[in-house]
């Protein structure tokens, strides 16, 4: 190509200031997917040349076939090309399709001391997946707790005995991971090293830290797919290394689920950070193409990228950054629960091989699909299966006749499920702006209603493969610290430094790094000041520079990683086929097992269970989802976990208050071994003088206080009674209706799994009694087991009627709703008499810790607000107060006066947008899209002595209570009232 032909291809010539070279970069971005390989070559982000071919088996042919058909296309030579950069859906179809020849059996090793020891791994993943990784979990001493002081010292001999049973097994891929191991990597890496000179240089061991966020079950679970997955990884980036290294000296990167990039070495030990790169790359990519007409004018509409496959459809809503929106908290990945940010994609069954059939009285599209063979079984290319593509291309199969009027009916039925999925992921009312790209575009008709625009640009067949082309460099920190030798805003700005140097080594130019998120959020509970802090920066990449190493030989791995040969990945084994039925239970028609006064918890109970709780848990009393899984695996060994009645409890009965004490935050990282709880009940009986009780309730019913009072009492052998002493949650001891009549909270007891238990037999009154255990659970860790004062029999019956009916009934409704598609929220509200306050997006968030609890406030913008800054409706929003409760709500109209809608002691709830899942304040943050509201508080909460103790006035709130207009409250039903007529099932 002549100097004149490529200025007039390519644009002005761009060099990167400090760069030491005089050529403008050229960049092959590659998109791997499961039915095609797209391939594009880049220069000043205007592309070249283009090219698709069909995803070949043997990887690595099909990388070298698409670079050099673009190399060729572009008319360039092959060493003007400074880097390759791919994203590949590889990795995650191997998770998904259930792929034994591609995964290998795990051992996990804990560093965690006496905790975490009722959750262990793998309980949670599905049955086939589980088959397919657990291979051995073991626990030894070690761990931190949330201020850095070691919970115990790493013991060499216990690891050593650990790596002789791992031998014994036969398993080469070991899991690592410590409490707190993110903020301070030491015991993990202390670990790997005694474990790789045991275990010898053919076994692969991963360290948590390196993989996944705080959240230890979730970085666990991440982790152990990423283990499962290196082997396969590392063949399948070693051949695309080899592909690349017919360039010359090129620089490979692979693409990252958050749109930046990662070396090829790197990614080939953490192949799970590349899951779900392809639908970024597709949104970034579709920003680029379409930017020329997404800026022509002021159109505020909200922009939505769909991307047609050949077997999928995936749509996104795209941010002004280029970036798609990101998901809120968890995710799951195949089915296993992970914490990383991964795009917030509505998928669906739509591509252009889906089949078609017509049938008597409709024509249906897919869910099945002839993927990669359309050019082979389509009608259209003289196959004989009629598939989405055939509606719309001339038929060339003289056999087959593809009739107007089955080609105008499948075409309805594509457009009205595409119309169904736009209005599920769109925001806000009105017309919304579609960018379409994918090869299947082809089968989307001009015409969608609650679309006002369809941008079809150029280049629209290979979206994703620019996207990874023009994806960036990043660096990212996740730790907790606590305010010593440096303040609070020191420790950020050492984070982001920290942050910048991983970036600058992952290949970034210093110059344009910035730094995209900053989140800081105080631990709640705690006394000592303890913050987590993430911090995230990109930068583009240095292009047009030399490495000091080969980037084509990056896979080779360290001594105790070994280098997998591509023809080592067996073919011998079994795949589990990603369409397996799994049994669906008609949550309509089910019933809970109930016989006598006893309520027999089954899986589907505690799911409810979950999201009940969460919902009266008003934003805080942490996620349950570490005594979730012990509850789990309990019922999966056959055991049994009971509620008891509680309108007949005996009045000689004797129930133990039970549950944690401490920061829900630390709850989800130091996770509870099987003694916390217990050792503060034991506490409390001897000081009682008691042998035995009869049931343990919950202080609270929010959260995970309600889980662990049913862990506790199936411990001992005993019923959880179907109360507690809120029926909501306070952030103090002393907010329960029991202090309401001045009842004392001592004698009482908190322990911390160790042998260290604190009893207090007397206390002058509930405050002091609050203050010293607030005290004893901070030296303690900040998170204890708790026990205060029994209830005898008479008064249990007079405590908050039925509450994990209620909860139970809560999290039904929204299951249910899940089920049928429809918003829970609409449910909840009409179960619960309920009100809904707003729907928005959180544009702020604000939080300090002040005496040990987390204040602080939440602003959201109405969605047309939040995405359309030039709307000319009135500005509307909503800012919450909290104090580890969402305490206020309070409506922002522009050219109005502020007005208090909600106020506690009525409960206000945060649910997720998408799914209807309740929050907690720990995971509000900037652009989670929201519905909140608000449920009426038992009366006895309203009363002169209840909104002393529990009303506005006992957090500082300038404000009277007045109820939210809402129904009556109904008190409610118990699960026996409910299905009293019907035993069993």
């Amino acid at each position: 190509m002549s100097p004149s032909a490529a200025s007039k291809s390519a644009g002005p010539v761009y060099v990167d200031p400090g760069v030491p070279t005089k050529r403008a970069a050229c960049v092959i971005g590659i998109d791997v997917g499961g039915t095609n390989t797209d391939s594009v070559i880049l220069q000043n982000n205007e592309v070249l040349a283009w090219h698709k071919t069909p995803t070949t088996s043997d990887i690595q042919e099909g990388v070298e076939q698409a670079i050099e058909a673009v190399v060729d296309k572009a008319k360039i030579p092959s060493h003007r090309v400074d880097s390759v950069k791919i994203g590949t859906t590889q990795f995650v179809n191997a998770i998904l399709e259930q792929d034994s020849t591609k995964l290998d059996k795990v051992a996990v090793i804990r560093l965690c001391g006496p905790y975490s020891k009722g959750s262990p791994p793998f309980v949670d993943f599905p049955p086939r997946l589980r088959d397919l990784m657990e291979g051995h979990y073991g626990y030894v001493d070690g761990g931190y707790q949330v201020d850095g002081v070691p919970i115990l010292s790493v013991n060499s001999e216990q690891l050593k005995e650990q790596a002789a049973i791992i031998k014994s097994k036969d398993i080469t891929s070991v899991v690592v991971i410590g409490i707190y191991s993110p903020s301070n990597p030491a015991q993990e890496e202390e670990a790997r090293k005694i474990l790789s000179s045991e275990l010898g240089p053919g076994c692969d061991i991963s360290c948590s830290y390196a993989v996944g966020r705080l959240g230890f079950l979730e970085r666990e679970n991440a982790c152990i797919l990423n283990a499962s997955l290196r082997r396969f990884a590392r063949h399948v980036i070693d051949g695309f290394s080899h592909a690349v290294r017919k360039l010359g000296r090129c620089k490979l990167y692979i693409t990252l689920n958050d749109g930046t990039l990662s070396k090829a070495s790197t990614a080939a030990e953490y192949p799970v950070r590349c899951f779900s790169s392809g639908p970024t790359n597709s949104a970034r990519g579709a920003a680029l193409l379409a930017k020329a007409e997404t800026a022509r004018d002021a159109d505020q509409r909200e922009v939505l990228v769909v991307d047609v496959g050949g077997t999928t459809t995936d749509i996104c809503a795209l941010l002004k950054t280029g970036y798609p929106r990101q998901s809120a908290a968890f995710v799951k990945i195949a089915g296993v629960r992970t914490n990383f940010t991964i795009p917030d994609v509505h998928s669906i069954a739509l591509g252009g091989g889906s089949i078609v059939r017509v049938k008597s009285t409709r024509t249906s599209v897919g869910p099945d699909s002839v993927g990669a063979k359309l050019d082979k079984e389509g009608i259209a290319f003289g196959g004989h299966t009629l598939t989405a593509t055939d509606l719309v291309l001339e038929n060339k199969n003289t056999e087959y006749s593809v009739t107007p009027g089955t080609k105008a009916s499948g075409l309805a039925e594509i457009t009205r499920v595409l119309e169904e999925a736009i209005d599920l992921v769109k925001t806000k009312q009105g017309d919304v702006r579609v960018i379409l790209v994918g090869g299947g575009s082809i089968i989307i008709s001009n015409k969608i209603a609650g679309v006002g625009e369809i941008i079809r640009p150029q280049y629209l067949e290979v979206a994703n493969a620019v996207g990874a082309a023009i994806a960036k460099v990043s660096g990212s920190v996740d730790k907790t610290v606590v305010p010593g030798a440096k303040t609070i805003d020191q420790e950020i700005e050492a984070a982001k430094a920290l942050a910048t140097r991983q970036c600058i080594a992952a290949g970034g130019n210093k110059a344009t790094i910035e730094v995209v998120e900053v989140d800081v959020v105080p631990i709640s509970y705690v006394t000592n000041g303890a913050t987590r802090v993430l911090v995230r920066v990109v930068g583009d990449l240095v292009e047009g520079y030399e490495e000091r190493h080969d980037e084509s030989e990056s896979s080779s791995p360290s001594d105790d990683k070994p280098r997998i040969a591509r023809d080592s990945v067996s073919q011998s084994a079994t795949k589990g086929s990603s369409y397996e039925i799994i049994e669906q239970i008609d949550i309509l028609s089910y019933r809970p097992r109930i016989e006598g006064d006893y309520w027999y918890l089954s899986e589907l109970d505690i799911q409810f269970l979950q999201d009940g709780t969460g919902v009266l848990g008003v934003g805080s009393c942490g996620e349950p989802y570490p005594a979730y899984i012990a509850c789990l695996l309990a019922l999966r060994n056959g055991e049994e976990i009971k509620i008891r009645r509680q309108d007949n409890f005996p009045d000689n009965g004797v129930v133990l208050v039970a549950g944690f004490m401490g920061s829900p935050s630390v709850y989800l990282e130091r996770v509870p071994g099987l003694d916390e709880v217990t050792d503060s009940m034991k506490g409390v009986l001897e000081v009682c003088g008691l042998s035995t009780f009869d049931s343990v309730i919950p202080n609270e019913i929010g959260g995970m206080n309600a889980f662990e009072a049913l862990l506790a009492a199936h411990r001992f052998g005993k019923s959880t009674l179907d109360t507690d002493l809120v029926a909501r949650a306070y952030p103090k001891i002393w907010q329960t209706v029991r202090c309401l009549k001045d009842l004392p909270v001592a004698p009482a007891a908190v322990a911390n799994g160790m042998g260290n238990t604190q009893v207090f037999k007397n206390t002058r009154d509930n405050l002091e009694a609050e203050d010293l255990m607030r005290d004893a659970c901070t030296d303690l860790g900040n998170l204890c087991g708790m026990c205060v004062s029994p209830v005898y029999g008479v008064e249990a019956r007079t405590l908050p009627r039925n509450s994990f009916s209620h909860a139970w009934m809560i999290g039904r409704s929204i299951a249910l709703s899940r089920s049928l598609k429809i918003d829970p929220v609409t449910s909840i509200l009409k179960s619960e008499n309920g009100i809904l306050l707003f729907t928005g997006k959180i544009i702020s968030v604000t939080r300090h810790v002040a005496e040990g609890f987390t204040r602080g406030s939440v602003l959201l913008s109405s969605f047309s607000d939040a995405e359309s800054p030039s709307s000319p409706s009135p500005t509307t929003s909503l800012f919450v107060e909290f104090e580890n409760e969402n305490l206020s709500a309070i409506l922002k109209e522009e050219g109005k006066k502020d007005k208090v809608i909600a106020v506690c002691p009525d409960l206000i709830t945060f649910l997720d947008k998408a799914n209807g899942a309740p929050l907690g304040i720990s995971d509000y943050k900037y652009g989670l899209r929201v519905s909140v509201i608000a449920l009426r508080a038992p009366p006895v909460w309203a009363t002169e002595r209840g909104l002393e103790m529990g009303g506005p006035g006992a957090f500082g709130l300038d404000m009277e209570y007045k109820s939210v207009s809402v129904g009556e409250y109904e008190e409610p039903k118990s699960v026996w009232e409910m299905f009293r007529d019907l035993k069993g099932s």
